[in-house]
């Protein structure tokens, strides 16, 4: 019998909206235009749309939809529910880490900086809305974390000035030139793994109710 794969099938079963998708091929484009004018700075401004997009690429809610049944077949057949969560993880995430690498890839090619902070900070994103919108249904956290950001900047842009630990996680766009410092940063990246660790031991554990549904 074929083992399946949590990677394939979650490829398959599309986990992202069209419309987030249609936007990251937007910014995709628009930030390799930009980055080829001017990689210096042309690989921040692309960076910081792409963390945007992300916020709602990984926000693809995973109990909701297997609540609904959509992920039984995968779900029955995998007695690791932990690698489960995990693969659904890295699918969510994928298009925003495929086209970090491509940003990557021109801003060298173009003889600018290897942009390693937003590496960091797509992680952030990447770890943070997955694991805040895992009960949640798909694209919720992205709304509201763009909004409570938002929020943030016009009644006080002076909170996020001290580039804290829990300052990058709420704000990643943080980790964009100028970076704050590396103790921070790091730190901050930490707190991402620890929350994408514990939510997908919080999901090995769930015992979702699977049967047939009509």
């Amino acid at each position: 019998m074929t083992r399946l794969s949590p990677v394939r099938f979650f490829l398959a079963v599309r986990l992202h909206a069209p419309y987030a998708l249609v936007v990251c091929a937007i910014v995709f484009f628009l930030g390799l235009a930009m980055i080829a004018a001017g990689p210096t700075n042309g690989v921040d401004d692309g960076m910081g749309m792409l963390l945007f997009v992300q916020m709602f690429l990984s926000s693809s809610g995973f109990m909701d939809r297997a609540r609904r049944g959509h992920f039984d077949a995968l779900l029955t057949a995998s007695s690791n529910r932990g690698i489960v969560a995990a693969a659904h993880w890295m699918v969510s995430s994928l298009p925003g880490a495929l086209s970090w690498l491509a940003f990557a890839a021109m801003a060298v090619a173009r003889g600018g900086p290897v942009p390693v902070a937003s590496a960091g900070a797509l992680f952030i994103v990447s770890a943070v809305a997955w694991s805040a919108g895992f009960a949640l249904a798909r694209g919720t956290v992205g709304f509201l974390w763009t909004a409570a950001l938002f929020a943030l900047l016009l009644r006080n842009a002076r909170l996020l000035s001290d580039a804290s630990p829990f300052a990058v996680v709420f704000c990643p766009f943080l980790l964009l030139k100028p970076a704050p410092n590396p103790i921070s940063a790091a730190m901050a990246i930490v707190m991402g793994l620890v929350a994408l660790v514990a939510t997908c031991r919080f999901g090995s554990r769930l015992d979702f109710y699977l049967v047939e549904r009509q």
